[in-house]
């Protein structure tokens, strides 16, 4: 069950984030889907106080969203930047593999990061899409900004 629908104030959800950046320098947004054109996704809040974009993942399963953002998120509070097409060997070693891509539009998908991070008068945040293989094996394809999706919690 989701903090908001488990009763939490949006006061009390926000304050919970922002405690969560303070005390582990990121947190995980998880947004549930509901099908094919709104897959469910998550992404980082907090890597942009390094400089850094933030990252997303489409995965109907939050524990596997934040396994794959964690070893990318460590490394960005280490001093690590990440950009579309680095080798992530490192992070995700043969047999799997994973690629970043740029994401097109932030404000689509990572409102509750936009909202947090983006300076007035500024665009969007930068975000990276991590794609890896799914828990199937299968390569997961990248979504597309013309995905409809909304940051809903």
């Amino acid at each position: 069950m989701c903090d908001l629908c488990g009763g939490l104030t949006d006061e009390q959800y926000s304050e919970r984030l922002e405690r969560n950046i303070q005390t582990y320098g990121w947190t995980m947004q998880f947004i549930a889907g509901d099908g094919v054109r709104n897959p469910a996704f998550g992404y980082t809040l907090g890597l942009s106080l390094y400089g850094h974009p933030e990252i997303i993942v489409f995965d109907p399963d939050p524990d596997w969203v934040y396994l794959g953002v964690k070893p990318l998120a460590w490394a960005v509070q280490r001093g690590e930047v990440f950009d579309e097409g680095d080798d992530l060997t490192a992070y995700f070693p043969p047999p799997d593999r994973a690629e970043l891509l740029r994401f097109p539009d932030s404000a689509t998908h990572l409102f509750t990061a936009n909202t947090m991070f983006r300076q007035p008068g500024e665009g969007p945040i930068p975000a990276l899409q991590l794609i890896w293989p799914s828990r199937n094996g299968l390569f997961q394809a990248a979504v597309t900004a013309t995905t409809r999706g909304k940051d809903e919690r």
